[in-house]
């Protein structure tokens, strides 16, 4: 299923997007996507992953003008995701 699609499921759009609304939400993805991985490092957004799922909530908080909150409330998860990034560039130059 397309990255889109799944975020629309998600935030249980059952309706058709106008154009403009569809590219609202796939810039939330992008930059949302950018963001993460600035913070992360490298991230797996195709697969059922721990950053995907960071993803989804991203967008969520960010379609709710509440990204603040987001930056709160996943502040531990994104800590121990850059952290692990980081042992394993690590282990990957040893």
């Amino acid at each position: 299923m397309e990255l889109l699609e799944e975020v629309k499921n998600y935030l249980d759009i059952t309706w058709n997007l106008t154009d403009e609304e569809e590219q609202k939400l796939t810039g939330m993805i992008e930059r949302g996507k950018r963001t993460l991985e600035d913070k992360i490092g490298a991230c797996d957004f195709e697969n059922d992953t721990q950053e995907k799922s960071l993803l989804l909530n991203y967008v969520l908080y960010d379609r709710s003008g509440a990204l603040a909150d987001f930056w709160n409330n996943y502040k531990g998860e994104l800590l121990s995701l850059r952290l692990g990034n980081k042992v394993k560039q690590h282990a990957e130059k040893e």
